[in-house]
């Protein structure tokens, strides 16, 4: 009976050890990138006035300079909430929803991938980002679906939240993916000065503009949407994220190139219950104009980008005023004269049933998606990067292997955290 008890408390001990670590323990993603967001409810929630509301991925808070669309819309206040398609972009805009105002203006620009255009919600981050904001924890349990991936993924938290207070390793990243980023709008507002990647775009982020890339699911939700926020006086308007030309597929296999967006836009345009400004073909863009992704601008890019937007809203409100906003030189391309950057390519390994372990030394900058398909054996990639930041990976790396990631034991709660690599956290671990 004594050996039941003990049991059963021991049973006990463990939900409620999870519940303590999560709303006990101070915030441990403060600094981190994902620790914005709570900054950026604040700002929805306590802006007075009507408000230029913009909606979206990492793309917007990377692509769009508010103050200088405020500065041609003064009687708006902005209020950017582009955070992350890993985390997903309908509990954000279930967020705006619950606090327009009359005569808001909220602006959908979500990226051109399956996570920002469906109601794909990330727990994990969705953990990071409401720690120490719990008050917000309401628009991601908003139904039956969000409910389980939350729950699911709360304990993998609970610990990860645990370990970083036990070892007072909280991250503090030192990225351009960091709280301290953004500014009062929610802007990334570090100077980007040119694009850092390998021939100028992602080969692991191909963009597709096939109208498959949005279901009529959430065709249906956003429309729904649409109607929610005019009942309160407010408008959704649908706009274009910015694109890296190299990276997207049709404009690659096509000779046509117009006929890609102009049927992307076609679809939207029949099957969206609310106004669309701009185009597609303004979007995208040149690779010069972009920093470390297919989505992220760098500051001039940035620059081009929010003239182009001004006057996609102008043309919307019917306004004729000058958008006096200098056309930046485009900067040159950092890696044109760079061929030594290492890149683990995926015909390297793939495919090795015998291999058990692989050290990737820290000169690599980019490893290839699918570069460890097939290898049965492996059991352990040792990385010996201290700065996850500086090594491009896709969302496709583990895939076709069962290996863990090592990595130096003073970068684990970088790694864990780092916009490319936390996808794969639970399978991060310290070199012993």
């Amino acid at each position: 009976m004594k050996k039941k008890l003990i049991y059963l408390w021991a049973l006990l001990l463990v939900p409620i050890v999870l519940l303590l670590s999560v709303f006990c323990l101070p915030s441990q993603y403060e600094k981190s990138y994902m620790g914005e967001l709570k900054y950026k409810y604040n700002r929805l929630k306590n802006t007075d006035g009507k408000r230029i509301i913009i909606v979206g991925g990492s793309g917007m808070a990377f692509d769009v300079d508010s103050s200088s669309i405020k500065e041609n819309f003064p009687e708006y206040e902005l209020v950017n909430l582009g955070m992350y398609a890993a985390l997903g972009t309908a509990s954000v805009l279930d967020m705006t929803i619950s606090n327009i105002h009359d005569g808001d203006l909220v602006i959908f620009a979500p990226e051109q991938s399956k996570q920002t255009l469906s109601d794909y919600l990330g727990g994990d981050y969705a953990w990071q980002a409401l720690d120490g904001a719990f008050y917000i924890l309401p628009y991601f349990f908003n139904s039956e679906k969000n409910i389980s991936l939350m729950l699911s993924a709360f304990p993998r938290f609970s610990m990860e939240k645990l370990r970083l207070f036990i070892t007072a390793s909280a991250p503090d990243p030192n990225s351009v993916y960091r709280k301290s980023a953004f500014n009062e709008y929610g802007d990334i507002a570090d100077l980007l000065p040119q694009n850092v990647m390998i021939s100028g775009y992602d080969k692991n982020m191909e963009i597709s503009y096939d109208k498959n890339m949005i279901s009529a699911d959430y065709i249906d939700y956003l429309n729904d949407r649409s109607s929610l926020i005019s009942k309160k006086g407010g408008t959704l308007l649908f706009a274009y994220c910015p694109a890296n030309k190299q990276a997207v597929s049709e404009l690659i296999a096509t000779s046509d190139k117009s006929t890609a967006l102009d049927d992307y836009a076609h679809f939207l345009s029949e099957h969206l219950s609310f106004e669309i400004i701009g185009n597609p073909h303004n979007s995208v863009m040149d690779s010069e104009w972009f920093y470390d992704t297919n989505f992220h601008l760098n500051s001039s890019g940035k620059k081009l980008y929010t003239r182009q937007l001004i006057r996609d809203l102008k043309a919307y409100l019917s306004d004729s005023s000058l958008t006096a906003i200098e056309i930046p030189q485009k900067p040159a391309l950092l890696y044109d004269s760079s061929p030594e950057t290492k890149v683990l390519i995926a015909g390297t390994y793939s495919n090795n049933t015998t291999i058990t372990s692989i050290t990737i030394d820290e000169d690599f900058s980019t490893i290839e998606d699918y570069a460890f398909k097939g290898c049965t054996s492996l059991k352990e990639i040792h990385i010996n990067n201290t700065v996850p930041s500086s090594i491009r990976i896709g969302q496709h790396l583990l895939d076709g292997t069962d290996a863990n990631i090592y990595v130096p034991a003073e970068a684990l709660s970088l790694y864990k955290t780092d916009y490319r690599f936390s996808i794969y956290s639970s399978r991060i671990y310290a070199e012993k």
